[in-house]
């Protein structure tokens, strides 16, 4: 494991990896989207220059192919090569990505020390591909939150787990003495990640109460974003709790 890498899988505008950077860590960044990629290239010029950003133009997914990725006319984020998500919210157009899986990039860039995965349905299908890798992230995040994804994690040894509520993350603040990487005066943009690590908002859950809190939210039947807010799901690897 790398200590000052993080991947950025799903780059989308570069929020996260501006973040990463200013702290102080390097960046895999991965966009499918050719437009974002480009303009995500000429934004962090002088980052990819001095060899602190790699951004690499593909999707991630369960194999190496060309795939079609259905990219969102008027929201970026919905674009996705899920054909469910990526065809049923609006306008889209289609075009041919190629495609790679999230393991073949850890075995060529190495392991990092904190993986952020939101490639819009797709982070399950990222995460299970690393199952073999035994040098794991120290630290992972995913949207959503599902029970799918916990017990993913909990198979590939993680045990802490962290179920942070995206609609707030502007409000959150960061402290010193910052315990991810260096400080930095920050205030996150909506729509971004956010912190990670012991930097993330909230106390760290066992997988059975983390579980209760996404099972709860997931299946409420009046659930609604607006009101309720969106979920990340946050893990650390550890044998002891």
């Amino acid at each position: 494991m790398k200590s000052n890498l993080i991947y950025d899988i799903g780059f989308h505008i570069g929020q996260d990896t501006d973040f990463y950077l200013r702290k102080g860590f390097d960046v895999v960044a991965v966009e499918a989207n050719p437009v974002l990629a480009e303009e995500g290239k000429a934004r962090f010029r002088s980052f990819i220059d001095a060899g602190r950003l790699i951004l690499l133009n593909v999707g991630v997914g369960s194999e190496a192919a060309s795939l079609p990725f259905y990219v969102h006319r008027e929201l970026s984020h919905w674009s996705s090569f899920d054909r469910t998500i990526g065809t049923t919210r609006g306008d889209y157009d289609t075009i041919m990505v190629p495609s790679t899986t999230l393991a073949s990039i850890v075995l060529r860039y190495g392991t990092p020390y904190y993986l952020k995965l939101d490639i819009e349905g797709l982070d399950l299908v990222a995460l299970t591909s690393i199952r073999p890798i035994e040098d794991k992230p120290r630290y992972v995040s995913l949207e959503n939150g599902g029970e799918d994804q916990i017990d993913e994690l909990s198979r590939q040894g993680y045990t802490h787990f962290k179920f942070v509520n995206q609609a707030r993350i502007t409000e959150v603040t960061l402290h010193l003495p910052a315990t991810e990487g260096i400080y930095v005066d920050y205030t996150f943009p909506f729509g971004s990640s956010g912190p990670f690590g012991n930097e993330a908002p909230g106390e760290w859950l066992t997988k059975e109460e983390v579980l209760e809190r996404s099972n709860a939210y997931w299946n409420k039947p009046d659930r609604d974003a607006s009101v309720d807010g969106c979920f990340d799901l946050h893990a650390r690897l550890g044998s002891t709790f």
